[in-house]
């Protein structure tokens, strides 16, 4: 592993030591995970050398002793640990020059096919009216998702909002998103959506609209997320991808089919909605449309 610690120093030395600390440097490059695990004497028994030969080979790179070394490594395989993308990155890179990129995109897309499939089974059905009833009986809906989940957030406020909805994007310009929870309580309900890794701030903020008896649905990844447990009902939608980065599609598909839900329950009111926002549009030519003069020439 190219970017493991020590690598580019045993490579350098390698043909200048002597046989005995090539073996054991052989042996720590090709198993950089061993180092940072094994005993010192578990190590030399593996590369077949004496334990001294690694103590040797630690003092030739510039260290006291082999601990040393297995530091830097332990180091290092904890700060790997703690990566969220790299490692699906890595191997999203090398799975593509051994598959093709017409392979890789039909994995993915394929992926993709079958976990939607799967909102329509029974139980997430359930789970999808569950949550539009708790929506629907909200006096305010607000909204709330950052980082990869924003843009489903804010789609689900736009849309339900041009039905009539009566919404708010907790959105954050300079840190302000929760401050329009300042008049948020019972009989109001918070559409909060995160996916594996949680982002802090918006579990934060659900546990204080918890706490001041606002109904919550989460659209989230895991029965025991922390979104899941403080909510009221809960959208469980799968996040796997051969991607490096989790895939927020069936969060997409959950919140279209919400705002569905919810603009057909709101009947004559959203329909007046509706139709009130497209006066406005064609007022203000919001969207770029073919003029009569140039349908008649095309006929």
């Amino acid at each position: 592993m190219a970017d493991a610690p020590l690598h580019a120093e045993m490579l350098a030395v390698f043909d200048r030591i002597p046989r005995q600390l090539q073996a054991a440097a052989r042996w720590a490059l090709d198993h950089p995970q061993d180092v940072a695990l094994l005993t010192v004497r578990e190590q030399a028994k593996r590369a077949g050398v004496v334990p001294a030969t690694m103590t040797r080979l630690a003092q030739r790179l510039g260290f006291d002793g082999y601990d040393a070394v297995r530091d830097l490594y332990a180091e290092s395989l904890r700060r790997r640990a703690s990566a969220v993308f790299l490692p699906k990155a890595e191997e999203l890179v090398a799975r593509r020059k051994l598959t093709g990129e017409a392979s890789l995109a039909h994995d993915l897309i394929d992926t993709l096919v079958h976990q939607m499939a799967g909102l329509a089974q029974s139980e997430a059905l359930a789970r999808l009216a569950a949550a539009a009833d708790v929506l629907a009986r909200a006096r305010r809906v607000h909204v709330l998702g950052q980082r990869s989940c924003y843009p489903v957030a804010f789609h689900f406020a736009y849309v339900f909002g041009l039905a009539g909805g009566h919404v708010r994007l907790l959105d954050s310009p300079g840190g302000t998103g929760a401050d329009a929870l300042r008049d948020a309580g019972k009989g109001d309900a918070l559409l909060a959506i995160s996916v594996k890794p949680y982002t802090r701030t918006t579990v934060e903020i659900t546990r204080y609209a918890a706490r001041r008896g606002v109904a919550v649905v989460a659209i989230t990844d895991s029965a025991v997320s922390p979104l899941a447990r403080l909510a009221s009902a809960a959208i469980l939608v799968p996040t796997e991808s051969p991607s490096f980065f989790h895939t927020v599609t069936l969060a997409f598909a959950v919140v279209e089919a919400l705002a569905a839900l919810l603009a057909a329950g709101g009947g004559e009111g959203a329909l007046t909605a509706v139709r009130e926002i497209e006066e406005q549009m064609r007022a203000l030519a919001t969207h770029v449309l073919p003029s009569r003069r140039s349908d008649a020439g095309e006929r």
